[in-house]
């Protein structure tokens, strides 16, 4: 594997790195993110594991053991997963909850257009069945119901001025009429 560029905001930095990392594919996935002891291992190798992707560049001193994933909120969208930590002075890392066997962390509130929604933080307690799992390969996101009902209501009112909604088998959608 091969880092080259690490993109900044002013200018891009070159950066020569490699490391002999052990990477491989699988053509048989089985188990599921509810089943602790078979649970899905990821897309990449992101995992806690020893193997992992991410534990082998750390233990070899190529990056600290942090990551960034960055979900961009513009009108482009995307986003960013970065291996190792960024130098920019308004990021804020959230530790992760320890003895867990996924990316664990202790959501404390949500935020719609800067309110925070009426939600409490019980609901969101990490355990060995329930909380909140970073997973940057998984194109779900699910959510209790005591946090789901009040995110999608505000959701809802917030875009209301620019998109329609509407119900598709079960779940709150949105027409939009324009870009």
């Amino acid at each position: 594997m091969y880092f080259g560029t690490i993109h900044k905001q002013s200018s891009p930095v070159t950066v020569n790195s490699s490391a002999t990392i052990i990477f491989g594919c699988s053509t048989k996935q089985s188990g599921a993110v509810t089943e602790t002891g078979e649970a899905l291992d990821g897309v990449f190798g992101f995992g806690h594991g020893v193997i992992s992707v991410f534990s082998q560049l750390s233990s070899k001193r190529i990056i600290p053991k942090v990551f960034s994933h960055c979900l961009n909120g513009d009108t482009n969208g995307g986003g960013i997963i970065v291996f190792g930590a960024i130098l920019e002075p308004n990021i804020v890392y959230s530790p992760m909850v320890p003895s867990q066997f996924h990316y664990t962390l202790n959501l404390q509130s949500i935020y719609v257009n800067g309110k925070q929604l009426p939600i409490n933080p019980k609901v969101f307690a990490a355990s060995d069945d329930q909380g909140t799992i970073v997973d940057s390969g998984t194109t779900l996101t699910y959510i209790v119901k005591e946090a789901y009902n009040p995110l999608v209501h505000a959701i809802t009112a917030d875009v209301s001025r620019f998109a329609t909604p509407f119900i598709l088998e079960g779940n709150s959608c949105y027409t939009v009429s324009s870009r």
